[in-house]
Formats: C-alpha cells, sequence, structure tokens
C-alpha cells in the first residue's frame, strides 16, 4: 500500500516538489486512493468475524464486546494511516531536499485533510461490512465509498486536487468534521452483534444517524478560503518587478529567465513597473469560493504560474506588457478586425517562453486563434530585425485607429 500511495505521489505529476502546500495537496490525494483501500478493508475485517461465528465466544469472555470491536477498528485504521504517513513522509523528504520554502505548516493541514478521508472511509466500510457478507461487503464499501468520496470530498473541499498558496485551509472546519467523524467512528464499533436483531437494528440506525451528521458537517463548513495578500510577498527585480507569493520561491529562477527575454526583445515596449503572482494584487474581494467583488483603484496586473507552467508565466506577462503598451486606449473603441493586439500578445508570449509549442490546448474563437498563430508564426520564422519593424508598425496602426473612442 506504501508502494501504491507513492507511485499516485509521484505518477500524477511532480510540480509540487518545492511547494509545500502544493506537497501537501499531493499527500493528500494518495490519501484518498488510501482510504477507498481501507473502507473495502474494514468492510471484510467488520463482516468476518460474525461469519466465523466469533461473536458468541468474544460475548461470552472477560473484555466488553464494544472494546473488542475499537481494538479491530482501530487496527485496520492503523493498516491504512501508516501507509499514508510515509508516503507523507517521503512527500516531505522530496519538497525538503528540493527547495525549503516558507509554508510549512500548510503541508501537514493537508496531510490531515487526507487522514480524515481515510478515517471516514474506514468507518462507512465498517458500517457496511456489519450489513453485507465479507466479500460483497468489501466490494460494495470499497465501490460506494469511491463514488460517495469521490463526489463529498469534490462539493465540500474534503478532498483537493492541488494546493495553490492563494488558498487557505480552515482550522476550525477541520476541527468540526473531526469531531463529526469521531462520533460516526464510535457510532459504528458500538453496532451490537447480531445476537440480538433488535438492539442490531438499533445501532444500525444510531449509525446512519451519525453519518447523516457527518455529511451535514462536511457541507455545512468552509474547509478553503482565498488568503489575504501578504505583507511581504518575495520580489524579484529586473526589467520588471515580480512578486510572488512565499510558498512560490521555487519560481524565482523561471521568473528571472523570462525577464531576462524580457529585456532581450527585438522592440523597446512600455512595461509595466510591477507584476504580481495570482491573487496577490488585492484587486479581488472573495466573499466565498466562487463570489468575487472587484476592488475599486490601481493595481498591479498578475500572473499564474499553473502547475510550473513557464508558458503560463509567459502569457501573464506578455498580457501585462500589451495592456502596458495599450492603456491609454479607450474601452469604447472601433473593434480591430485584425485584432493586433491578440497577435502582439501572442508574440510577446512565444518569445517570452523560449519559444517552442504552447503546453496548453484553447477552445478560443477562430479569428482570436488565428491572431495568435499570426503572431507566434511571425516570432518563430522572422529574424529580430524583420520583428522589431513588424511590431513598431502594428502598435502604431492599432493605436492610430483602433484605440481612441469611436
Amino acid at each position: 500500500m506504501s508502494v501504491l500511495g507513492v507511485a499516485i505521489l509521484f505518477g500524477r505529476s511532480r510540480f509540487w516538489l518545492g511547494i509545500w502546500p502544493e506537497t501537501g495537496a499531493a499527500a493528500q490525494l494518495s490519501g484518498y486512493f488510501l482510504s477507498v483501500l481501507a473502507a473495502g478493508l474494514a468492510a471484510w475485517v467488520a463482516a468476518t468475524f460474525e461469519v466465523r461465528g466469533m461473536q458468541e465466544q468474544a460475548a461470552s469472555g472477560a473484555i466488553r464486546p464494544a472494546t473488542v470491536e475499537g481494538v479491530r477498528f482501530g487496527i485496520v485504521l492503523a493498516w491504512m494511516i501508516g501507509p499514508y504517513l510515509l508516503v507523507s513522509l517521503v512527500a516531505f523528504v522530496a519538497t525538503a531536499f528540493t527547495v525549503f520554502a516558507p509554508g510549512v505548516g500548510m503541508f501537514f493541514e493537508y496531510v490531515g485533510l487526507g487522514a480524515l478521508m481515510i478515517v471516514f472511509g474506514s468507518a462507512w466500510g465498517w458500517l457496511v461490512g456489519r450489513l453485507l457478507a465479507p466479500i460483497v461487503g468489501a466490494l460494495s464499501a470499497a465501490l460506494s465509498w469511491f463514488i460517495v468520496g469521490s463526489l463529498l470530498g469534490d462539493s465540500t473541499s474534503a478532498l483537493r486536487v492541488s494546493g495553490p498558496p492563494w488558498f487557505a485551509l480552515q482550522a476550525d472546519a477541520f476541527v468540526i468534521r473531526a469531531a463529526a467523524l469521531v462520533v460516526f467512528a464510535v457510532s459504528v464499533i458500538l453496532i451490537p452483534w447480531k445476537v440480538s436483531r433488535r438492539s442490531f437494528a438499533r445501532g444500525v440506525v444510531a449509525s446512519i444517524v451519525a453519518l447523516a451528521l457527518v455529511i451535514g458537517a462536511f457541507t455545512a463548513t468552509d474547509m478553503v478560503r482565498y488568503r489575504d495578500p501578504v505583507a511581504h510577498p518575495r520580489c524579484v527585480q529586473g526589467a520588471i518587478e515580480y512578486c510572488l507569493w512565499p510558498e512560490h520561491a521555487k519560481y524565482i529562477p523561471m521568473v528571472q529567465a523570462v525577464d531576462r527575454r524580457v529585456s532581450a526583445l527585438p522592440v523597446k515596449l512600455a512595461l509595466p513597473s510591477r507584476i504580481v503572482d495570482y491573487s496577490l494584487s488585492g484587486s479581488t474581494q472573495w466573499l466565498d469560493l466562487d463570489t468575487a467583488v472587484e476592488r475599486s483603484g490601481q493595481f498591479p496586473p498578475e500572473f499564474d504560474i499553473s502547475e510550473g507552467s513557464e508558458w503560463a508565466l509567459a502569457r501573464g506577462v506578455a498580457s501585462a506588457i500589451v495592456g502596458e503598451v495599450f492603456k491609454d486606449c479607450s474601452p469604447s473603441a472601433k473593434a480591430d478586425p485584425q485584432l493586433q493586439s491578440e497577435q502582439l500578445l501572442a508574440w510577446l508570449e512565444w518569445r517570452l517562453a523560449g519559444g517552442g509549442t504552447p503546453d496548453y490546448r484553447t477552445n478560443a474563437p477562430g479569428d482570436l486563434q488565428a491572431a495568435w498563430s499570426n503572431g507566434r508564426r511571425r516570432a518563430a520564422e522572422l529574424s529580430d530585425a524583420d520583428q522589431s519593424a513588424w511590431v513598431t508598425a502594428l502598435v502604431a496602426d492599432a493605436k492610430a485607429n483602433y484605440c481612441l473612442a469611436a
């Protein structure tokens, strides 16, 4: 199971190396897959005890049945938590030896999130196992938890695919969810054996009520929120000043490489004085994960290093430069049929990314894609002198004919 967890950790992607919240989210994702195995294993263990007729022998012993069940459940949980902690340790060491950036506390927050899913999956499986035969119970528990865990994880942020530094986990939501899970886990442990069908039925009903409590706790709490911009971001001065979330320190060499390409452009363009990482400008007030209010005022443009993509960074910087070049243009200016600003954007993006093919796909309208294609083609095929002449003429024409209010 540890090997499976490590395979999931490194098999999906490796952009998380060197970024603590992303590292924690990657480890937490392996925890979800381990929770599916935990559900199946818990169901198997819970069901086999009574199938083998051991409940009568245990009931006549000096140890209380609830204690016996608690120990068995704890062993199952330990079998799954152990590999998960090992995977988390591997992730910790991998990032620590890459770049020990700020934000290590966020790593442990995400690891805790994964541990909750393993506890939830184990309790879910234990309940299913008390109702069904071992093989059927194990398969049913694993499959049902895979579906329910995925749906619940996505809708309540219990399962995070990534952990960008502009998100913060909420401690109060974690405590409420953990407390509800403890109640659910205890309730399934306390389900009586089937010696008395009436007491067994009452125990099952109590566990279902506890399960409803857990689902309510997950849906009623907000686990993730947007962080406020930090007072002291990590800034790099070049032709432009770039400011990043402190947790994104590993991207400084990439930012410096893009800035060198800005300085090497064959034509002099107006440059913004400062560009900041996503959600670091303070221009947006997030009421929740889906509701945003744009603040009035002047804010620096933003870039987004999506999963370590140099093309995403290049496009963000290119967009900021295009915005500076045409900052005096009116929003109500006559439409440019040639989309020259978009051609300039694509030309800059290609140059700042170092050339090649973009690492993303788009379903943008055909006229936009044609403009981008022309800009990239000019960057790839023309000499620096010809590119300088083309950009100069393009900017002059756009400002003369498609800049002022119609």
